[in-house]
């Protein structure tokens, strides 16, 4: 390369400064022309208007159209509104419209109402993408209807990749975290992912995504922040749905459940429950070679998930005053699953390939887990440029049991078959407390601070027996453990936002988190650690309007943050855990946390982000890592402080915005990874360059029958050391509306070409290993959806008050 990544970074800084001060400023006001007419293309007058920020849906205006059916106001350039009509005779309208050009004419059709002539609360229609601030957000709904659970909708969200250990990545290599409704998901990788798949998909209201989180958010998002927004009660008077879904693939997944919703003066309520069966498989064949003598292992192992899944959710909230509004939510989510796997091992010579031992292991696992989560939240107007204090208490428990049988069988050389069966159980207490402020001052000015409290408590223990032949069952003290962990991150921040003239924009802010974390490994014997430490985490933001280009206004921002990424349990728990004869997994109580310096220049259209440029440095990097004993033909699995990462990665995104009959979102991402440092005692240096491609596409043949496709494609990608050959998937949807939109029919293919696999290899050290690994992906699936709703009861509209309803 001809230049070093330290010159890099501050040539990025120096091109949006250059930018910046040199770019042109366009008008910071545009004007909306409204025109309401009805089906005989005829002016409607006097109707109300409400205006409303598609961000946070606070009342920007309120009007009403004149003589002529016009209404005319001045709205914020590159922002995006959501606009509602109500008018005497005629049914509710909504649109969702991005102020993008100076002068906009719009017109809006209104529906003669024969069946009620009141006044009824509206709801906006959705774009399937659009962008708020920092934030892209995705309506899940069509994703949803091609899925069976959350997990499989974290797959299919354009410009996030989901790998099969459950990390989801959108900028970088570095997995982005995790949150539900806004706050982040405290469980391992493996955890998360059987909890993701044990949501049900229409249970996902929206996907937002925020690469560069600001000082607002937790310092641990180098990867950036990925947040699944949970369905809640809509005002609609009473309503719900039923569903009902089977996909086929290997194996099949049936899923039933409904939702109710209650609107009336006194609050909100909702009511969600989704019962799920499921079952999948996963075929994984490795072959991993040894230095000290000529002969490999060669593995293949078979396991299936049979799984049955409750899920149940239930919120209220109320508005206590005009101003004030208090609210809490429940959810749990229970499975009960069994997976039954085989691996047949056999070690051959490298020359001849004959085999000279062979042995199998069984294992048949029965676990149970719950996950139960609470929620307050409280939100106080403090006046209505925007300002407002809100307020969130959590607390979640998630309890897992795993009893385990397993035995391993020798066919040659012949031994007697070793018997074993466990008990695992891992409780964990997760209490939050988190408090937002945002002030709105005069001259465009915005002020920012909170603080967040999180405590995280775990109890884990490991019980297991063996017996040789027909021997007596002894304890094994070889995997029998007992660990204790707790952890206590606080944080303060505060950030302030000045718009200036010609729309230039800074967005500056600290965020300080002091971290506790302590390990107690009771049996088998004591390993205690201790994580203490205070760090400051800077961010600042500066956004420049450049020029008007094909009806877009194009702005330019620059990013600087430092991020955090602190080891999990699971990643300092030193107690080996067997996987099979020949590995095993530890945890590494020495780890301590990387930190990543962020650097990105983007390039915004009409407030969406299309062009990126970025460039992380990380230090003191943790990986998992593997480390072989050629004597034993043991191999261990843990993680280590390896040295450092410089990465820079490219991002283009475009396509056909919302609107029209066809909808078109493609893009495509490089990462270019250079790791330095020491492995097994011996320099590191390796080089990795990624390119990944997505893409969602829709097409509305008609006002019933919709045809959506997406898919992506990684090519020679990376995970830890780990090299990937190319993979990806392809799906594609259609569905048919009937009965005036209450009866949804969706038929998917999903993953068509079974291309979701992975074929990988490990070349550090003194490890040389490949494999494959397969996973039951490919599946056609049909999903029966009615809706139904009860009106709100009718209002006597006063003719003499004009007053527009809120």
């Amino acid at each position: 390369m001809l230049y070093t990544f330290t010159s890099f970074r501050y040539l990025l800084i120096v091109i949006i400064l250059l930018t910046i001060t040199t770019a042109h400023a366009y008008a910071q006001q545009s004007t909306l022309n409204i025109t309401t007419i009805n089906a005989s293309k005829q002016t409607v007058e006097a109707t109300n208007i409400i205006i409303k920020n598609a961000k946070d849906s606070s009342i920007v205006k309120q009007l009403q159209t004149n003589s002529k059916g016009l209404a005319t106001i001045q709205l914020s350039a590159n922002k995006t509104y959501i606009i509602t009509t109500t008018s005497v005779g005629y049914l509710p309208t909504s649109k969702v419209i991005t102020m993008n050009k100076n002068i906009l004419n719009y017109t809006l059709n209104l529906t003669t109402n024969t069946t009620n002539k009141g006044i009824v609360t509206v709801t906006a229609k959705k774009p399937i993408m659009r962008q708020e601030d920092d934030k892209t957000i995705v309506d899940a709904e069509v994703l949803a209807s091609t899925s069976t659970n959350a997990y499989e909708v974290l797959e299919k969200t354009p410009g996030a990749i989901v790998d099969q250990d459950g990390n989801v990545y959108m900028a970088s290599m570095q997995p982005a975290a995790i949150f539900i409704n806004g706050r982040e998901v405290k469980l391992s990788a493996a955890d998360l992912a059987s909890l993701l798949k044990s949501l049900p998909a229409n249970a996902v209201s929206k996907i937002e995504m925020t690469r560069s989180p600001s000082a607002k958010y937790d310092a641990a998002s180098s990867g950036g922040i990925l947040n699944i927004v949970l369905k809640k009660g809509v005002k609609l008077g009473t309503n719900g749905s039923v569903n009902m879904s089977h996909f086929q693939g290997v194996y099949g997944t049936t899923s039933t459940g409904f939702n109710a919703n209650k609107n009336d003066d006194k609050g909100n309520f909702n009511f969600n429950y989704q019962y799920t069966t499921r079952n999948s498989f996963e075929r994984l064949q490795t072959n991993r070679q040894f230095t000290t003598d000529p002969t490999y292992i060669d593995q293949l192992s078979y396991t299936t998930y049979p799984t049955q899944n409750h899920y149940i959710s239930t919120g209220y909230d109320k508005d206590i005053t005009k101003q004030f509004t208090l609210g809490i939510e429940t959810r749990l989510t229970l499975n009960n699953g069994y997976s039954k796997g085989s691996n047949i091992t056999d070690i051959k010579t490298a020359t001849t390939n004959a085999t000279i031992a062979t042995n199998g292991n069984l294992t048949n696992n029965t676990n149970a887990t719950t996950n139960w989560n609470n929620s307050l939240t409280g939100k106080y107007k403090i006046d209505t440029l925007g300002s407002e204090f809100t307020f969130n208490l959590d607390y979640n428990y998630y309890k897992g049991n795993v009893t385990q049988l397993f035995n391993n069988y020798f066919i040659q050389p012949s031994i007697t078959t070793l018997f074993g069966d466990g008990l695992l159980s891992n409780d964990k207490k997760t209490i939050t407390l988190q408090t937002d402020l945002k002030y709105k001052l005069p001259k465009k000015l915005t002020l920012e601070t909170g603080l967040k409290l999180n405590y995280v408590q775990s109890d884990n223990a490991t019980n297991y027996f063996s017996r040789q032949g027909s021997t007596p069952r002894i304890v094994d003290t070889k995997r029998t453990n007992s660990f204790e962990y707790n952890e206590n991150i606080n944080a303060l921040y505060g950030q302030v936002t000045k718009t200036f003239k010609g729309n230039f924009v800074i967005k500056a802010g600290v965020r300080v988190e002091s971290t506790d974390m302590q390990g107690n490994q009771i049996i088998p014997r004591d390993t205690t650690f201790a994580i203490k430490r205070t760090d400051a985490f800077p961010y600042l933001y500066l956004s420049k309007g450049l020029v008007k280009m094909l009806g877009f206004d194009l702005m330019a921002n620059l990013v600087v943050r430092k991020t955090i990424n602190r080891p999990f349990y699971e990643n300092l728990n030193p107690f080996p855990r067997f996987v099979d004869q020949y590995l095993t997994e530890s945890g590494n109580p020495a780890l301590t946390p990387q930190f990543t310096n962020n650097y990105e220049v983007n390039i915004t259209a009409s407030g969406f982000p299309f062009l990126s440029v970025g460039y992380n440095d990380t230090k003191d990097i943790f990986s998992q890592v593997t480390y072989q004993d050629d004597v034993t033909k043991v191999a261990n699995r843990t993680y280590d402080n390896l040295g450092t990462n410089k990465e820079v990665y490219f991002r283009a995104f475009g396509g056909i915005p919302p609107g029209g009959k066809y909808v078109f979102f493609i893009g495509a991402q490089h990462n270019f990874n250079i790791y330095e440092g020491v492995y097994q005692n011996s320099p590191l240096n390796f080089r990795r360059g990624t390119w990944t491609f997505f893409s969602y596409q829709q097409y509305k043949v008609n006002k019933t029958l919709t045809v959506n496709m997406n898919g992506f494609m990684r090519t020679k990608g990376v995970f830890n050391f780990y090299e990937l050959q190319n993979f990806g998937q392809l799906g594609l949807s259609a569905t048919k509306t009937l009965n005036t939109n209450k009866f949804a029919l969706t038929l998917a293919l999903n993953d068509i070409f079974r291309t979701n696999k992975i074929d990988f290899a490990l070349q550090q050290g003194t490890i040389l290993a490949t494999g494959k690994r397969l996973n039951d992906t490919r599946r056609v699936g049909l999903t029966l959806r009615y809706n139904f709703g009860i009106k709100p009861k009718e209002k006597q509209e006063n003719m003499m008050d004009n007053k527009v309803p809120e």
